[in-house]
């Protein structure tokens, strides 16, 4: 087991779980899909017009942000609208954020950096 494996299982977190959210959050394209979707439920081709991507690249990308767990999907008749999974990526983001430490104690505090200025 890797050390990042040991540490996340140690906050009780899965590791391939959380490879999956870094991977679909670390991609630009997919970065704007979220930006966008946090504006409420769109269809695949609002997405694509949004972000001016074509609407296949879209969809790939959406599939990724969906296998990860940070959006949704229901079809109603030949369209599938996506929305944010906000539970989750909360509980994601949260999670991890503790598992480091940070958290609203620690993030309110003023630090020094290494040079000695606040």
């Amino acid at each position: 087991m890797t050390e990042l494996a040991k540490m996340l299982a140690g906050c009780g977190l899965d590791a391939r779980q959380y490879s999956k959210y870094f991977k679909a959050f670390g991609d630009p394209s997919r970065q704007k899909i979220l930006v966008f979707l946090s504006g409420g439920e769109k269809t695949v081709q609002e997405v694509a017009d949004g972000i001016e991507l074509t609407q296949p690249t879209t969809s790939r990308h959406l599939a990724i942000l969906k296998e990860a767990g940070a959006v949704v999907d229901r079809r109603d008749g030949q369209r599938v609208y996506y929305q944010l999974n906000a539970k989750a990526i909360k509980l994601c983001c949260s999670s991890f954020c503790v598992c480091l430490g940070v958290d609203k104690k620690k993030a309110g505090k003023k630090t020094r950096n290494k040079s000695g200025g606040k």
